[in-house]
């Protein structure tokens, strides 16, 4: 019974950042399933993952918490609830958190979905001092007043700190919300949206459009969602809502990353499993819901991109760095010499990826930009293209990232203008549109942004 009690006080917690070390054998669900089930947890929670349809406590599938705020909750207690370390070994408290928080995943994904539709509630942005209470409070102006007034708001906000440091993860609430504003139509979501802060917004829409899927229903649910004629007018809006199809599998299969590119694949072009596959990625390093993946080792922080199939490489070592950066404390001389060590012919996508988060950590601060992409040596060159592409991409524009080509040293000029190209030309759906755009960002090296943009 006191285990019982556990569950139903721990589902209350909100989720935050962390997880377990990722070095596992596969075997802690299978445990925590045994706990939960001889517990009788089932008879009291809605849990899929465990076939249980208990009503008197929250519902699993649709709340959260992440494994290291679990095991501190069971271990210490706290907030009415007892602690346990005396009442379960640390193996059994491990188990259950693992389980609980990883959406009864026995190998770090194969469970359900860690996420439900958006709820409203009565927070306000005044006087939130928390990431959760500002995320909720956008994400209920969104629901009752649409993403206009919610995006609007955003945008003036984005100079207080705290809001512009979590921007991402915000965008992913009001997009969520604005799905529900405009009763589940994800292209009348993804037509009144923004490409503020790396897309979040669409990608938020997308991830939710899942929600009410079983496990059976997703391949076919991933096919239907973005064939809207709307959403494929250009690639770059088609491109947000395929990656955001790659964060929602993720999301909805209990962070099952084989299980998310077995779905992606089945999608009908290439161009449309790569771009899922993508997302796929980004979610396994950088949870929006603070889970971390059973698919990531503290020992090797290149895994997995060392040990997926060749055709899965690609947008794995896109993302490789966040993971590294992470790990070690954002210590970027020790990931320049982690990028050293990826797979032969990988090694330039790494530094890519070093770029992407040179941007991202600096700010889009063309200097501090530089000034990180400047430690990777024989491979600035490559960390600024990646950095230029993650500049246009953020803003949805190629003006601060053309201040950057023209800060770079000549050397690195025509590459960086291409590193723009590769993202504008995503804005057009004609070649003379692509063309156009690049003509309006350089002259000097039309060629270059020209041949990123595919308009040769």
């Amino acid at each position: 019974m006191k285990l019982r009690l556990l569950l139903l006080l721990l589902v209350g917690l909100l989720a935050g950042c962390g997880g377990g070390d990722g070095d596992g054998d596969g075997t802690e669900g299978d445990a925590g399933a045994k706990v939960f089930a001889e517990a009788g947890c089932g008879s009291c929670h809605i849990f899929s993952p465990a076939g249980s349809s208990g009503t008197v406590g929250p519902n699993l599938d649709e709340t959260g918490t992440s494994f290291d705020r679990a095991v501190q909750q069971i271990t210490n207690g706290g907030g009415g609830m007892p602690a346990f370390k005396d009442e379960l070994s640390e193996q059994e408290i491990e188990d259950v958190a693992r389980y609980v928080s990883e959406g009864g995943s026995a190998t770090g994904g194969s469970g359900g979905s860690v996420v439900g539709p958006f709820r409203p509630d009565g927070t306000r942005l005044e006087g939130c001092l928390d990431t959760d209470c500002r995320r909720q409070a956008f994400g209920n102006i969104a629901y009752r007043e649409g993403p206009k007034q919610a995006l609007d708001l955003f945008g003036d906000k984005m100079a207080d700190q705290p809001i512009e440091a979590d921007c991402h993860r915000i965008a992913h609430t009001i997009g969520a919300a604005s799905l529900e504003y405009h009763e589940g139509s994800v292209a009348q979501a993804l037509a009144h949206g923004r490409a503020t802060c790396w897309s979040g917004y669409y990608h938020g829409v997308v991830e939710r459009s899942f929600v009410g899927s079983s496990r059976a229903q997703l391949p076919a649910r991933t096919r239907e969602i973005c064939k809207d004629p709307d959403i494929r007018r250009t690639s770059f809006l088609a491109y947000q809502c395929v990656h955001g199809l790659g964060h929602g599998l993720m999301i909805h299969t209990g962070y099952d990353l084989p299980g998310s590119l077995k779905v992606c694949d089945q999608l009908e072009t290439g161009w449309d499993a790569d771009s899922c596959e993508a997302g796929v990625f980004m979610e396994n390093v950088s949870s929006s819901y603070g889970i971390k993946s059973r698919w990531l080792r503290d020992n090797d922080l290149i895994y997995p991109c060392n040990t997926i199939a060749e055709k899965y490489k690609l947008y794995c070592y896109l993302m490789v760095t966040s993971r590294i950066l992470e790990a070690n404390d954002y210590d970027w001389a020790k990931t320049v010499s982690e990028c050293r060590r990826s797979d032969r012919g990988w090694v330039a996508t790494c530094f890519q990826s070093l770029g992407r988060d040179a941007s991202g950590n600096s700010r889009q601060n063309v200097p501090k930009v530089l000034e990180l992409c400047g430690l990777a040596g024989d491979m600035t060159r490559e960390c600024i293209y990646g950095a230029a592409r993650d500049i246009t991409s953020n803003d949805a524009s190629p003006r601060r990232a053309k201040v950057l080509c023209e800060s770079a040293a000549q050397r690195f000029r025509d590459y960086c203008f291409e590193g723009i190209g590769t993202i504008i030309g995503g804005f057009h759906a004609y070649r003379e549109g692509r063309r156009a755009a690049c003509r309006g960002v350089t002259t000097r090296y039309f060629q270059d942004c020209a041949r990123g943009a595919v308009a040769l």
